[in-house]
């Protein structure tokens, strides 16, 4: 911020809190109420807004701590410009946090739709028209009680965003997918598919970070018996078809099966619009391609990856003609994993190779038995999920063993069922399978084994390149990497022995894999100095944000040192990571609380509920054990209820101004830092 400028948005600041805190605008004639609804406020905020905001903070799920204070900073200038003018509509807006953000949410935000689209609990957010129903992490759709006064808010909310997109959304155009930042997928359907006036939006938030198997089994969606499985089958480089209605799941298990393929592969993902599947590999080449104004563009990046020599393809889905060339890499060898829509593991192989034989399809088109039976000559695995009261559940999984043929000659998928999820009667989810994962192999529970060929030769192949067993419910899977460290440490081969126990480390952290690397590393005093240098660095940097309550900062942080078996195993002092992650998880906890109660607090002073005992469910103060964003929403509730108190006499000034400099005091640095 320059010096021409700070001295206006200092006193600009200071009157605007004094007409907040006095109930009127300026010279106390016009509610501040009534300001922020003014048509001519809010559309020269819209106007500044436009110019000044970035697009990629129009996302409607950009994060807040990042949007917010830029928000802030856009709309202050222009305050003080205007005031220094003496002219224009925004002068006579007070520049407090609350307000402005409240012109942003009638503006350029999402409205009433704003707070839930803030909230990273939250999954999903649909509005139709004016309803607004949202999903939250394990439950399932509700609507909530916020509304839009007019339908053609949203309508015209979306439609500036995909201008700003470049992305057409009109009668000719009317339905579309906005390719936003952070994963997210925007859905929007306008007129003439929905009534004059209105917009159908569903935004679904994307994930943060890479998934792997290991975090989907944590969710429940299947058993440690079918993850030792679906793992087996990765290490093989089996090639996958994953099913499911919209929104059960598939692409996260795809990304967490891409996530768990063994060794350094280059991994080549193939998306439509929007960019959903994150890899964690370093050699991940990302298509993202527009079908929706270049007919063809994803079966042509498929049929490109055939020159890229890539360890596994990952189309993110499979929808039409591009089938054609996704089986075409099937075919020459390469390991494919893509998502389709279907009601089973049956009806997914028949839905895939209709796709693959539609017209313009590459090779296939006109010759569905052709196509038919090179998937089950090629696909090793199908699964199907399903999504239940906001959860998702494997349902099936089944191995593709050819075809066979109908009475009439035309062929059909030959499956053999591995899993299948059960509800027992305790009304639990089990997941009962016909065989289990033992080393490299499948042991049947029956006498014969039903491995079809095709898998059968992959594990033989696995077997056959002596890699460490990765099963990491099993104790077996860490003893053979660190027998093996043993045995290679002893040969003079440390970085082999390393090696080793890495990779069985990346499938599984089990503790005694740490120590073998400390005694691996006691033989390489070299890489042992640099490995604790830099173990200390990063548990000083992760430390420094545990002392400013960043807690989600650190846990990401820790999440990528986690992946490091060599810097978990060269920090001093013992136990030192631990206390670090012991922090994290309090400081997450009460985070968490923070928010839960904040927002119960928010609905009950909307309601109309008695201030004190607004007061009362925010609880006690945690802000000095809180991140300052779980803070700033537990005491804006608390600003909200004190200012109604102040203005019956039952609470002095001075208390509202000590929560409004605390609460200053929190945004301080975040405001500097994009002044």
């Amino acid at each position: 911020m320059t010096n021409t400028t700070t001295p206006s948005l200092h006193v600009v600041e200071d009157g605007g809190l004094a007409a907040l805190i006095g109930g009127g605008g300026k010279n106390g004639t016009t509610p501040i109420s009534e300001i922020l609804r003014m048509p001519e406020v809010l559309a020269a905020a819209m106007d500044v807004l436009k110019q000044s905001i970035p697009v990629e903070l129009l996302d409607p799920v950009a994060p807040a701590a990042q949007r917010n204070p830029v928000v802030l900073e856009v709309l202050r200038r222009a305050i003080g410009a205007q005031v220094e003018a003496g002219r224009g509509p925004l002068r006579q807006v007070p520049t407090d946090e609350a307000s402005l953000l409240a012109i942003f949410r009638d503006t350029l935000g999402w409205g009433p739709a704003q707070a839930y689209l803030d909230d990273e609990r939250i999954q999903e957010v649909k509005i139709n028209g004016v309803q607004i129903s949202v999903q939250e992490d394990g439950h399932d759709f509700s609507i909530v009680p916020e509304r839009f006064t007019d339908p053609r808010q949203a309508l015209n909310r979306a439609l500036l965003l995909a201008a700003r997109l470049n992305v057409s959304l009109n009668h000719s155009a009317p339905q579309g997918t906005l390719p936003l930042a952070h994963g997210t997928r925007m859905h929007v359907t306008v007129p003439p598919c929905m009534p004059d006036g209105t917009a159908l939006i569903c935004i679904r938030r994307g994930r943060s970070y890479a998934w792997t198997l290991e975090d989907v089994l944590e969710r429940g969606a299947f058993s440690p018996a079918v993850f030792d499985i679906l793992l087996l089958l990765a290490r093989a480089k089996c090639s996958f078809l994953i099913a499911g209605e919209t929104g059960s799941g598939k692409t996260a298990l795809l990304e967490s099966i891409v996530n768990s393929w063994p060794g350094e592969p280059h991994v080549v993902t193939i998306e439509d619009n929007t960019q959903e599947i994150r890899v964690k590999h370093e050699m991940w080449t990302r298509e993202l391609v527009q079908s929706a104004t270049e007919p063809g563009a994803f079966g042509r990046a498929a049929r490109e990856a055939l020159r890229q020599t890539p360890s596994v393809v990952a189309p993110g889905e499979t929808r039409a003609e591009e089938g054609g060339a996704i089986l075409t890499l099937a075919v020459s060898g390469h390991a494919v994993i893509t998502t389709l829509h279907a009601k089973s593991c049956y009806a997914a192989v028949l839905r895939f190779a209709d796709c693959a034989a539609m017209p313009g399809a590459y090779v296939y088109a006109g010759r569905r038995n052709n196509a038919l039976e090179d998937v089950g000559d090629t696909i090793e695995v199908v699964i199907h999920i399903e999504k239940m009261n906001g959860l998702r559940y494997i349902s099936e999984i089944a191995l593709l063993d050819g075809t066979e043929r109908e009475r009439d000659g035309t062929p059909r998928p030959r499956l053999v069922p591995l899993a299948e999820m059960v509800v027992n009667e305790e009304g639990q989810f089990t997941w009962p399978t016909r065989a289990v994962a033992v080393g490299d192999a499948l042991i049947w529970s029956g006498d014969a084994d039903e491995t079809p060929r095709s898998l059968a030769q992959k594990l033989r192949l696995l077997r056959a390149e002596g890699r460490v067993r990765a099963a990491p419910t099993s104790r077996a899977a860490a003893d053979e990497a660190i027998t093996l460290a043993g045995q290679l440490v002893t040969a003079g081969q440390a970085e082999n022995a390393l090696a080793a126990l890495r990779r069985a480390w990346a499938d599984r952290h089990d503790d005694r894999l740490i120590a073998a690397a400390a005694r691996v590393l006691e033989f390489d005093p070299q890489r042992m100095v640099a490995a604790a240098v830099e173990s200390i660095t990063q548990a000083v940097a992760l430390e420094a944000l545990l002392d400013r309550r960043a807690w989600g900062q650190a846990r990401r942080r820790m999440d990528e040192v986690q992946r490091n078996l060599v810097q978990i195993a060269a920090i001093t002092p013992v136990g030192r990571w631990e206390a670090i992650r012991e922090r994290i998880a309090a400081g997450v906890t009460v985070d968490t609380d923070l928010y839960t109660r904040a927002k119960r607090a928010r609905q009950a002073l909307d309601r109309g509920s008695q201030p004190n005992e607004v007061i009362v469910l925010l609880g006690p103060d945690l802000s000095d054990r809180a991140s300052p964003d779980a803070a700033l929403a537990v005491l804006a509730v608390r600003r909200d209820a004190v200012a109604q108190l102040v203005e019956a006499g039952e609470v002095r000034q001075e208390v509202y101004a000590a929560i409004v400099a605390q609460m200053r005091a929190l945004t301080a640095p975040q405001e500097v830092s994009y002044a």
